[in-house]
């Protein structure tokens, strides 16, 4: 059996970890703030063995919605993340001037009468 001294160390740690995951999704830090997410996740799961009563119970039901905020916020950052740039052909260079056809007449004007 757990005493509620774990309990508490336990749940410091996982709000440390939402702060951070916090902190790092202001800062836009994806690969960081999953790798944080992950681990609080992994955290929240051994502190729900350690449930002893009603209030715990409140504090896990807490933790969790606040931890799946923080990954629904992920998650809209992972997809608006930018594909990265392909790496394509490169074009042939272009010329200074565009080629132009030489005139070699000049155009004849044609006026039209009644």
């Amino acid at each position: 059996m757990t005493t509620i001294e774990e309990f508490i160390k336990a749940r410091e740690t996982i709000e440390n970890l939402a702060t951070r995951i916090t902190a790092c999704v202001e800062r836009k830090s994806v690969n960081e703030s999953r790798k944080l997410l992950d681990d609080a996740n992994a955290k929240l799961e051994v502190l729900k063995t350690m449930v002893a009563n009603d209030i715990q119970v409140n504090v896990i039901s807490r933790l969790t919605a606040q931890l799946l905020g923080l990954s629904m916020k992920i998650v809209k950052m992972e997809s608006k993340m930018p594909a990265g740039k392909r790496a394509g052909k490169k074009k042939p260079g272009k010329s200074a001037e565009p080629a132009k056809p030489a005139i070699t007449e000049a155009p004849e004007i044609v006026v039209f009468e009644h």
